[in-house]
């Protein structure tokens, strides 16, 4: 599965002059970290996060002597900034997104600012079933914060075969929570395909379906009222 996340972000410039910019910034064999930019248009910019990163291997001889390697090795996240909501989409990086971030707002001489994406996953869903003009099974969720009793709250994973977001507000009985994940699963082309949503405005989809699925997703994610 491709992990993805959006974010909000306030730009203080055209996606041209910040494209520019991180283009100053590149990875090369002396860097920390730096940006890989591959394309730059008016309205996205597409490219790569590199990070280098030492550790030390430990290698042991048939006769207990142990010899510690000096190693190095790199991560690297895609990314895709867009000019409108969700500016800031991530593909398969780490889960901490700090450095990504710092280097981004450095880029903006820290005239910039990124925040998460706080998604409604049932208002997801819906606004990808008119996106789609099909059906979405929602086959598995979990909830968690419903007050059970006085000073006694739960989290609730629901499991079924058929859509299971009807039965949630039959369990909880009215009672408050919170919907933090979600399974589901569609159809695309002949094929009928699971992808995971969470609450931070994160996905998992099939990786033969990233190109299809990702534009879908991400022009469903609804922003938020507040």
């Amino acid at each position: 599965m491709i992990r993805v996340r959006w974010l909000n972000a306030q730009w203080p410039a055209s996606m041209r002059t910040i494209g520019n910019r991180m283009k100053a910034r590149p990875f090369t064999e002396d860097s920390v970290d730096g940006f890989a930019v591959e394309r730059i248009r008016e309205d996205f910019i597409e490219g790569r996060f590199i990070e280098k990163y030492a550790y030390q291997e430990i290698n042991s001889d048939p006769f207990g002597k142990e010899e510690v390697v000096e190693r190095v090795g790199y991560r690297s996240t895609e990314f895709t900034l867009h000019s409108q909501f969700p500016q800031v989409e991530l593909r398969n990086g780490q889960r901490s997104i700090r450095d990504f971030v710092n280097r981004l707002l450095e880029t903006c001489n820290f005239d910039l600012v990124v925040s998460p994406v706080t998604v409604n996953l049932l208002d997801w869903v819906s606004n990808l079933q008119a996106s789609l003009g099909k059906e979405v099974t929602v086959d598995s969720l979990q909830i968690s914060g419903v007050e059970l009793e006085a000073g006694i709250t739960g989290k609730i994973l629901l499991k079924g075969d058929k859509d299971v977001r009807e039965a949630v507000d039959h369990i909880v009985g009215g009672k408050k929570y919170v919907l933090e994940k979600i399974q589901m699963k569609l159809e695309m082309g002949s094929q009928r395909v699971t992808v995971h949503l969470a609450n931070n405005g994160s996905a998992k989809v099939p990786p033969d379906h990233t190109s299809d699925l990702l534009p879908l997703l991400r022009k469903s994610i609804p922003q938020s009222k507040s």
